[in-house]
């Protein structure tokens, strides 16, 4: 099984801090909120893959987090974490996603890339037994 190269996974991680810090602070457009979105759910993907631990209760705090964001940004035009807790539980998501970026085999990657997509095509949601890695 080969590892996710050690320059990919450090540039996906960037991006990934990045756009929560873009948030951190209110963005004027859609693009980092949406990221975040997808780093959730590739966390929660990998996570079902065997690598780190992500209840189902973190997911839905996280949805519930980022739905805030998104309703704020269509009211203002301003997209941001309103809360510190909701920036905390963001944060500790977008770390666990950094370490399992940087542990993670590029196969598990893949997997839950296509399965992100797959879920932005209008596939529902479907937990998968937890697996080890």
């Amino acid at each position: 099984m080969l590892p996710i190269p050690r320059a990919v996974a450090d540039d996906l991680a960037l991006r990934a801090h990045l756009s929560l810090e873009a948030l951190r602070g209110a963005c004027d457009h859609i693009g980092p909120a949406q990221h975040i979105t997808e780093v959730v759910l590739l966390g929660k993907f990998l996570s079902e893959a065997g690598h780190g631990e992500f209840s189902h209760e973190s997911l839905l705090a996280a949805d519930r987090a980022l739905a805030e964001v998104f309703d704020g940004g269509r009211c203002t035009g301003t997209w941001g974490v309103s809360s510190e807790s909701a920036f905390a539980l963001l944060a500790a998501i977008v770390t666990m996603y950094d370490r399992q970026l940087h542990s993670a085999t590029l196969g598990a990657l893949t997997t839950a890339s296509d399965r992100l997509e797959r879920f932005k095509g209008g596939e529902a949601y479907q937990p998968l037994q937890k697996r080890r890695a």
